[in-house]
């Protein structure tokens, strides 16, 4: 099986300069020795997202992202390790090498893109025999030109009920890999396909590649229109919107984007030449996939269908964008069409000028709203229910303008709107405050050892070597209370005895976990700041060290209580706390021979 040699990797690493990586996502300004900008993984309006170019990391001190340009690109195109490798080996125009290791797993997460793209092209070779000749004439009736159709590798799924399967297990893949993939179900006959006699759609994520697909119902009983792909290590429906690959430049460029229901919708839309333009993916709009456009743009427009339950959708969606800073616009469709319909029976043109006229999404809130806006308690109701949504919006400034809309809209003045909007505030702030406050009690000693276990990691990458000497003879792993200050010791630990200073990417490629990166990131993020000394390390020690050991006869203790009550011979505990205790009295500080 192929593999990429840690000596490409290391060239890659050296050569995807973070603050080239990130730019290209993330609008960043110089502020003193970092660049800052605003977050691309979670909403905000004031810029706590961070790339530090010295040590090649970025951080964001919002949400607590953080990493190397490797895990940037694993982070914001959701890929695996060795697919971002690949994209930025791409990038930088660097020849992987690809190394044959006979006998080693390919990357579970590679397995299931490269099981994906396979099927994909398997469902669109259908659409050239027996039934698929059938639903490809469908298609084209719909208005989907054969190019558009190989462009967003549509295909078709046969009604028999392993065929898929088959051909798989034929080829060697592993069992493992098939049943993540979310293409096969379990039955009491066995594993059989789960998309049959339905036409197939492929979903991309964003660089690409294709993570799921969408079945519609095609000549068969089955009660579901859709079958869609569940959820796997490659597919998170709530973070894909469906032709982002394609049309991301396309938003950029306009500064805005046009977010449709369906499928058909997007493709008909598309290949109108409207491009700036995404459709949600077998779910509802998310904070994710608010997310995922803010990247892109700082306006959207929802062009959802016109009847009741597509309206009703759009003013849910256009609050999920507000909460991310986003301004969202409401398209009126024709009662009775959808986008899809109506471009392919008129053309782009009404459409686009439906674009250019949408409403603001409190504006058309009200227009549509169910309840009775006649007499004062049904104002007083639609009030509540848009300021239920505006105290989740984390910028006040947004926040403030959007509370002297609704008071222009319904006619109540500004001073009575904002003194509702404050109590819930007030509210909101006592609720998380109380949270806070029995929380902090239990976490008290776990954050006082974790403080403790944070500066002697951040001694780890201090340029000092006899620092870093002094901790790789005299730590000891099973000093760490926590398991994740556990897990980056022991990746740094190796490089402790090296003559250089451990290179915070490198460690934080070795680490599995993103809350261990986001621990490290930042702590090291303003190491300068750090007085790293080698009194402070021999202290460090000396605490880690006293602890433990406090932990071990406070366990003993326990021991001894219940040896009481079972009969158990006492002794044998009775003298480990003494050994304990004595070993605690004579604790010194460690010396490093010279």
């Amino acid at each position: 099986m192929a593999r990429i040699s840690e000596q490409i990797i290391e060239q890659i690493r050296s050569t995807a300069d973070i603050l080239e990586v990130v730019s290209g996502y993330v609008d960043l300004k110089k502020r003193g020795r970092n660049y800052f900008g605003l977050c691309p993984f979670h909403g905000e309006k004031t810029p706590s997202f961070s790339v530090n170019p010295q040590r090649e990391i970025y951080k964001c001190f919002g949400c607590g992202a953080g990493g190397g340009s490797i895990n940037f690109i694993m982070a914001i195109e959701n890929l695996g390790f060795v697919d971002a490798v690949k994209q930025l080996a791409d990038q930088y125009g660097i020849d992987l090498q690809l190394e044959e290791t006979p006998g080693r797993s390919q990357d579970l997460i590679s397995q299931l893109f490269d099981i994906h793209e396979k099927t994909a092209i398997y469902y669109l070779k259908n659409l050239g025999k027996d039934d698929g000749l059938e639903v490809l004439q469908h298609l084209e009736e719909r208005g989907l030109s054969r190019d558009t159709i190989k462009k967003f590798k549509l295909g078709y799924s046969s009604n028999q009920k392993d065929v898929l399967l088959k051909l798989f297990r034929a080829s060697g893949i592993g069992g493992e890999a098939l049943k993540q993939s979310g293409l096969f179900i379990d039955t009491k006959n066995g594993y059989m396909d789960r998309f049959r006699s339905r036409i197939m759609f492929s979903i991309f994520n964003a660089s690409g590649k294709v993570s799921a697909f969408a079945g519609r119902v095609y000549n068969s009983d089955d009660p579901a229109k859709y079958v869609n792909s569940p959820e796997t290590p490659i597919y998170f429906k709530s973070k894909i919107l469906y032709g982002l690959h394609e049309s991301k430049t396309a938003i950029r460029n306009a500064g805005s984007a046009i977010v449709v229901e369906g499928y058909f919708d997007f493709l008909q839309l598309y290949q109108g030449g409207i491009e700036n333009i995404v459709a949600v993916s077998g779910t509802a709009f998310t904070d994710d996939h608010a997310l995922q456009l803010k990247r892109f743009c700082n306006e959207v427009s929802l062009a959802y269908d016109g009847d009741k339950a597509g309206i009703a959708a759009a003013i849910r969606a256009g609050y999920v964008l507000l909460r991310a800073g986003i301004t969202p616009k409401i398209v009126s469709i024709p009662q009775g069409l959808d986008p899809d319909d109506w471009v392919k029976e008129q053309g782009p043109a009404p459409f686009l000028e439906a674009v250019e006229n949408a409403m603001q999404l409190l504006p058309f809130h009200f227009q549509h709203y169910t309840g009775d806006l006649e007499s004062n308690a049904g104002k007083s109701a639609f009030i509540h229910e848009v300021i239920l949504e505006l105290v989740q919006m984390k910028d006040p400034v947004f926040r403030e303008l959007n509370a002297r809309s609704l008071s222009e809209i319904i006619g109540v003045s500004a001073d009575s709107i904002f003194h509702t909007l404050q109590s819930s505030l007030n509210r909101q702030k006592r609720q998380a405050e109380f949270r806070q406050q029995a929380e902090s009690t239990n976490q008290f000693q776990t954050e006082k050892n974790q403080l403790l276990e944070n500066d002697l990691l951040r001694l780890c990458f201090v340029k000092d070597e006899k620092i870093r000497q002094y901790l790789f003879e005299f730590v000891n792993l099973e000093w760490f209370t926590s398991t994740q200050s556990q897990d980056i010791f022991e990746k740094v630990y190796i490089h402790l005895h090296s003559d250089n200073t451990p290179q915070a990417g490198v460690v934080m490629d070795e680490l599995k976990e993103d809350k261990d990166r986001r621990l490290l990131a930042d702590l090291l993020f303003d190491l300068d700041n750090f007085n790293a000394t080698m009194e402070n390390a021999q202290e460090c020690v000396l605490r880690m060290e006293k602890n433990w050991i406090s932990n071990q006869i406070d366990a003993l203790r326990e021991e001894l209580r219940n040896s009481e009550s079972t009969g158990n011979d006492p002794l044998p505990v009775m003298k480990k706390i003494e050994s304990f205790q004595s070993r605690k009295k004579n604790l010194s500080y460690h010396v490093l021979n010279e």
